[in-house]
């Protein structure tokens, strides 16, 4: 028993009364129940959201850009990991403080782990992530259940004042609605446009502010002059693709992603050394017992 005193990295000279650190024990609860009402939370917003929608997931880029799938997603490993906290910390268990603290670290290391990818490996990650959004462009009102997808798109570009992965012609090669051929130019009055999330100005009242912004391949002069938009195209739409926008602001705004990143680990650092430290007080109570 004095070994294991010796060995114990806490000093538990304080603990005349015979209890874990109540400071410690309700700070960690408290913590962790509002974490698992938070993730019981998200998990019906997110059911909520597709059975509303009744979405139907035809392929991974579908699934991804699905805000309710994040929801369940992230709300279940809120729920599991507010729950082991919560009920660990208040009934003083050692296993599920020990499985809590396990599971917040290993979250640690991946976060850490896709942070060091993504500063390593940028191209590969912006390379990666128009990948994605050509999918999301090749969906785009393909069916009335996309809806979620289509706000995300939209969302995206309306926020980081982008359109397209590379480029606006993204939309004209790969969505039967902007797809920009001269046979369509004339019968689909979206031809060789894009989404009014594209526009500069009025992306949320025109919904035609975007279109005929480009012309089709081997258009005479002529009729390009008929259509004032393709004249004016970078005072009309964005120019820029979503994939250069995301890593622009990212290094734009590194001192607020930093932080925010910064704070995160030390709350998740913070908790795990508090379940560590009621761990060691619950071994010492049961060996002074």
């Amino acid at each position: 028993m004095a070994l294991q005193r010796k060995r114990s990295f806490i000093n538990h000279n304080y603990l005349k009364g015979k209890e874990v650190s109540p400071c410690a024990k309700f700070v960690l609860f408290f913590l962790n129940l509002l974490l698992w009402l938070a993730g019981g939370l998200a998990i019906g917003v997110g059911a909520y959201a597709l059975v509303l929608q009744q979405v139907t997931f035809d392929n991974v880029t579908s699934l991804i850009l699905n805000p309710g799938v994040w929801f369940i997603v992230v709300g279940i490993v809120m729920f599991f990991i507010g729950f082991f906290g919560s009920i660990g910390a208040l009934r003083e268990n050692k296993c599920m403080l020990k499985t809590y603290g396990y599971t917040v670290l290993v979250i640690v290391l991946l976060e850490i782990g896709v942070g060091v990818a993504a500063f390593l490996l940028q191209d590969e990650f912006i390379s990666q992530t128009k990948k994605v959004m050509i999918d999301a462009i090749k969906q785009y009102h393909s069916t009335n259940t996309q809806t979620d997808l289509d706000d995300t798109v939209e969302g995206i570009q309306i926020s980081l004042k982008c359109c397209g992965a590379d480029n606006p012609r993204d939309w004209g090669t790969n969505n039967r609605y902007f797809n920009c051929t001269e046979e369509l130019f004339s019968e689909l009055i979206s031809s060789c446009g894009v989404p009014p999330a594209c526009c500069r100005q009025n992306a949320l009242t025109d919904s035609q502010c975007g279109y005929k912004v480009y012309s089709y391949p081997n258009m005479p002069a002529a009729e390009q002059a008929m259509w004032p938009n393709i004249a004016n195209r970078s005072n009309v739409v964005y120019e820029e693709g979503c994939g250069d926008a995301a890593l622009k602001w990212v290094k734009d705004n590194y001192i607020l992603v930093g932080g925010v990143a910064f704070g995160i680990l030390a709350l998740e650092v913070v908790v795990i050394l508090m379940a560590c430290h009621l761990v060691d007080q619950i071994n010492f109570l049961l060996d002074m017992a």
